[in-house]
């Protein structure tokens, strides 16, 4: 049973792209933001009004475009030169989503749960 209880898989943790530097290296992310941009189909650029981030998507279909509400799935990896990394799993489209709202929430239950 025990042996069990280590591979139960923990939710991925919400965030922002301004608290991204409290998240620790190994963690499951969501992060939820406007794509900027696609760098040759490796790298999306995305932004969350809190900052932008290069998010690595590998070879995964990405169907959306620039100007799109996605939240994405993804993993915090460690680079080379010790900084943090994000690697994507999956993304779902959020069109229609009012983010000003979304944002407005994600601030109140931040400030709920300190």
């Amino acid at each position: 049973m025990e042996e069990n209880k280590d591979k139960l898989k923990t939710s991925a943790k919400r965030v922002m792209i301004k608290d991204l530097e409290q998240v620790e290296i190994g963690s499951s992310i969501q992060i939820m933001g406007f794509v900027k941009g696609n760098i040759e189909g490796q790298k999306i650029i995305l932004d969350d009004k809190t900052g932008e981030i290069t998010i690595h998507i590998k070879k995964l279909k990405f169907p959306f475009k620039t100007g799109d509400i996605v939240n994405v799935f993804a993993n915090v990896k460690p680079t080379m030169e010790g900084e943090k990394k994000l690697e994507a799993l999956f993304f779902q489209d959020m069109t229609g989503l009012n983010f000003e709202h979304y944002q407005t929430l994600y601030e109140m239950k931040k400030e709920l749960i300190k």
